[in-house]
């Protein structure tokens, strides 16, 4: 029993290498059939951080065209800190989905996968009062290049639904606890690959 382990599947700031423990083992999948969003609002009295929102995952609507998934990485950790990843993903709600529900670069059990969905009370677009972190889309985007390259980063920007939402910019003081060092360069590619999905969502290219 104290052996045993459990896997998760990580599709935002878990993609970053730099924000698991070292010890935590990992494999590229793809979660079929869901999108991301920026519909996690994290509430002042819940952090040090101040209110603000996050990434979440939305099951997509049965008559919505087939999408190529969402990327992420599947985590393989001991069942015994699961409680710590639990602390970390508070307000989220643990789902278990079938494998079958993944494509995954190298074939594992049909264990369950455990995924993180904001629950009732905190699934709520973003606003002005709760804006996404610029130092979190930074430490996101920063891992899914790192995993996935460049062609990878973009898929990971035009699958996630809420470019447009609020995003508050600080990267001089990052407000997100896990942020990262992003060089001025990514920092450029970052943003123009956000504005050119807020263009594409307006219709305006």
């Amino acid at each position: 029993m104290q052996n045993r382990t459990i896997r998760y599947f990580g599709y935002g700031s878990l993609v970053n290498r730099d924000t698991r423990p070292n010890s935590e083992v990992a494999q590229a999948a793809t979660l079929l059939g869901w999108q991301r969003a920026w519909a996690h609002r994290v509430l002042a009295s819940e952090t040090d951080r101040g209110a603000c929102s996050s990434l979440t995952i939305e099951k997509l609507p049965a008559n919505s065209k087939p999408n190529q998934g969402i990327q992420g990485v599947l985590v393989t950790m001991p069942e015994a800190e699961l409680p710590l990843l639990d602390a970390r993903e508070a307000g989220y709600d643990r789902v278990q989905l079938a494998a079958s529900d993944f494509e995954l670069e190298t074939p594992t059990n049909n264990d369950p996968i455990y995924v993180y969905v904001s629950n009732s009370q905190h699934n709520i677009d973003a606003d002005d009062q709760h804006p996404v972190l610029q130092s979190y889309v930074d430490c996101v985007m920063a891992g899914f290049l790192k995993q996935y390259g460049q062609s990878g980063l973009q898929a990971f920007v035009q699958s996630t639904r809420g470019w447009q939402l609020p995003i508050a910019n600080d990267r001089v003081n990052p407000r997100y606890p896990r942020a990262v060092v992003v060089e001025n360069g990514q920092c450029e590619n970052f943003d123009a690959l956000v504005t050119q999905q807020c263009l594409r969502e307006s219709g305006n290219i």
